[in-house]
């Protein structure tokens, strides 16, 4: 098959094969790091093993190529650490695999590439090049020389099918671990009567409860010895899998000031009013400061703005947008045409000489049926029949030939020593008007002045306040916003972690300088990020391997749950005994009777709060013993069952199987990010990035 000559006759298809050249992304410092860090060239150990920088840094720029040839724009360190954290992830996998035996046979990746039933993304890959099967594809690629194609005319696309192998072979080997997984989690016949148990019964139960919140703080002094022995009694849920700073940074935005905002709205009216001059908006490029984009549409995609307006106006209408904020926008009707839209055509690549062309164009127009000429002339005709198209974007040379061409019959549409393509109209849906409209936009960006003025006083704010303690205390009365933050040296950008905080791009080395300094110390400013002035101080270092308890939130925490366990004892010391029914302590209590409805399965009631334990007593209590007072979380309780209900309702084994795997079997165990959980937290993983970037 000449494949090549087919890929060659396709544009979207050439862009395929030969790629797009990648485009360099060079990591900061890189050799340099390897040498301030003693040799250690490691982005991270997992267990025993290393990712080695150097192939990090290889992951790392293919993954930003990737991102240009996407057009997408993602902050570096973000960057960085996904690929680290995706590294991180295989890494543990493969030690996992290596334990457990799990690989992936040569012929099982045989049969996903190009057996009778090869996975989805290889046939959409293979179709992607014009080939009529994966397997056809490999032998293309493989074996140019049968076509008299030089192996390096396939290079390009040699990689892209190598990688997509790779990327199989991975998800077919994490596949077999799940189902590793899933099949160690099957309920037996105990835990499915056990599921059906606990959602048979109903119990429905009136209460009366007595919130902690109802009494004084100030009465259930907490101290700092009490705090701490709390906190060793919940030592685990403070631990942290990295070092961690406590910090505050401040953030400076470089506005534009209300001179620079006057002098960009006489370059907009300048721009409009050169706009609203000419025809076109060559005028309007000489100021050179301005963004121009200009489209062809149909009436649907015009701007909403001027959607209607332009609908009906003439030729050369300008229209300006109200300024929003800094940012001004006008539009300008350069061209409106009725042009051809949808065709349906048919197309045939004949490759031979003008003879040949000629012959298959003649044998076409006399009705002989392209499978027919495809089998007659192996590898030399090939083609597509009745597809509709869009064409109003297309050269005028085109439209003028389906414009003219006579229905029913093929013309030559573009053609050269070696073949032609041929073309048919099949048919024609009626002319639209499309719109030639070009929006033009100016914003309005800080001066230089306006910048060093900003960076001046921030320096002055910093020159005299050079503790951690006077950057905070001192900061609103400068009139800035210190914000507290918890950091770690996987940190990717300041403010990524907070509610309602924007995160800051381009803020990694001030994340980096905390770590390099002691605390209590101020930085000086960084402004990587343009449009961002920032300074960072360090209120504290934690490299323990927990949150201590004197952190604010954390201390709070205890705080709240040793005064509430202390209000607890309290209350149950002045009602124990003082009454015989739920409404005697009810009125005890100053509280109301009420009533819930308790299934064992599920998460209780709103009205109760957040009581795990309450509802696990609830539900195992005996109709009509009153129970209590008993100590919760937030509230002391007086309870009794009034009534159980048992539920008519008799799932099927197969129904309670699925609701297991769906809520604690199966599905959740073998779940990606439970996989990765788990392993991460059995192997010892030490990121590394922070001495490099």
């Amino acid at each position: 098959m000449a494949t090549l000559e087919k890929i060659r006759q396709r544009k979207k298809i050439l862009a395929i094969v030969i790629g797009a050249a990648l485009l360099a992304f060079i990591i900061e410092v890189g050799i340099e790091a390897i040498g301030r860090s003693g040799g250690n060239s490691a982005a991270a150990k997992v267990g025993n093993e290393k990712i080695d920088i150097m192939a990090f840094q290889r992951r790392v720029e293919q993954e930003a190529a990737d991102d240009q040839q996407n057009n997408q724009q993602v902050d570096a360190a973000l960057r960085q650490q996904q690929v680290l954290d995706e590294m991180i992830n295989e890494k543990l996998l493969e030690q996992e695999y290596d334990k457990l035996g799990i690989y992936v046979s040569d012929k099982e990746i045989s049969e996903l590439m190009v057996g009778k039933n090869p996975a989805p993304a290889v046939m959409q890959f293979a179709q992607q090049v014009g080939a009529q099967s994966p397997a056809e594809l490999y032998d293309f690629i493989m074996n140019p020389g049968k076509q008299g194609i030089q192996d390096s005319q396939v290079a390009e696309l040699r990689n892209q099918w190598n990688k997509l192998q790779n990327d199989i072979t991975k998800q077919y080997r994490f596949a077999k671990l799940q189902n590793l997984l899933a099949g160690c989690m099957q309920a037996n016949d105990l835990d499915l009567a056990q599921m059906q148990a606990d959602e048979a019964m109903t119990n429905v139960i009136t209460f009366a409860k007595k919130d902690y919140a109802s009494l004084p703080d100030d009465k259930y002094p907490v101290s700092d010895e009490e705090i701490k022995a709390e906190w060793e009694k919940l030592k685990p849920m403070f631990k942290t899998d990295e070092d961690v700073r406590l910090i505050h940074y401040i953030a400076v935005n470089i506005d534009p000031s209300a001179e620079d905002i006057a002098a960009a709205n006489k370059i907009a009216d300048a721009a409009y009013i050169a706009l609203q001059k000419g025809r076109g908006v060559d005028s309007v490029r000489l100021l050179g400061t301005v963004q121009i984009d200009t489209a062809k549409m149909e009436q649907k995609n015009i701007p909403a703005k001027v959607r209607d307006i332009f609908a009906s106006a003439e030729v050369g209408t300008t229209r300006r947008d109200s300024t929003m904020g800094n940012h001004h926008v006008m539009y300008k009707l350069i061209n409106k045409e009725l042009s051809l839209d949808s065709v349906e055509l048919s197309y045939v690549v004949a490759q031979g000489d003008a003879k040949f062309q000629k012959s298959i164009m003649d044998q076409l127009n006399s009705g002989k049926s392209l499978d027919d000429l495809k089998k007659a002339n192996a590898q030399k005709v090939d083609g597509k029949l009745n597809e509709w198209q869009r064409v109003y974007n297309a050269p005028d040379s085109l439209k003028a030939k389906i414009a003219n061409a006579t229905p029913g019959q093929f013309f030559s549409y573009m053609s050269g020593e070696q073949g032609a393509t041929l073309m048919r109209v099949d048919s024609k849906k009626a002319a639209k008007t499309f719109y030639t409209v070009a929006t033009v936009s100016y914003d309005a960006y800080a001066s230089t002045k306006t910048s060093d003025q900003l960076r001046d006083k921030f320096q002055d704010f910093l020159n005299k306040n050079k503790t951690a303690k006077d950057f905070e205390a001192n900061a609103a009365k400068a009139g800035y916003n210190a914000v507290e933050e918890i950091i770690s040296p996987s940190t990717a950008q300041l403010g990524l972690g907070i509610y309602g905080q924007s995160a800051i791009k381009d803020s990694r080395k001030a994340i980096k300088w905390a770590f390099d300094n002691k605390a209590n110390e101020v930085s000086p400013i960084f402004s990587d990020n343009n449009d961002v002035l920032v300074a960072i101080a360090v209120d504290d270092i934690y490299n323990d391997g927990y949150m201590p308890y004197t952190y604010q939130q954390i201390k709070d925490m205890l705080t709240s749950r040793i005064r509430n366990s202390k209000k607890g004892d309290d209350l149950i010391k002045q009602y124990q005994g003082k009454a015989k029914d739920l409404n005697g302590y009810a009125a005890a209590m100053g509280a109301k009777v009420d009533t819930v409805n308790i299934v064992f399965a599920n998460n209780g009631d709103p009205k109760l709060g957040n009581e795990p334990g309450l509802i696990g007593r609830m539900a195992a209590a005996k109709q009509g013993a009153l129970q209590g007072p008993w100590k919760g979380e937030n509230a002391v309780f007086v309870y009794q069952v009034v009534k159980q209900e048992k539920t008519n309702y008799n799932p099927s084994k197969e129904e309670l199987a699925n609701r297991y795997n769906q809520s604690r079997g199966a599905q959740v165990i073998a779940n990606p990010r439970t996989i990765y959980n788990i392993l991460s937290k059995a192997t010892k993983v030490k990121k590394r990035l922070i001495d490099f970037y």
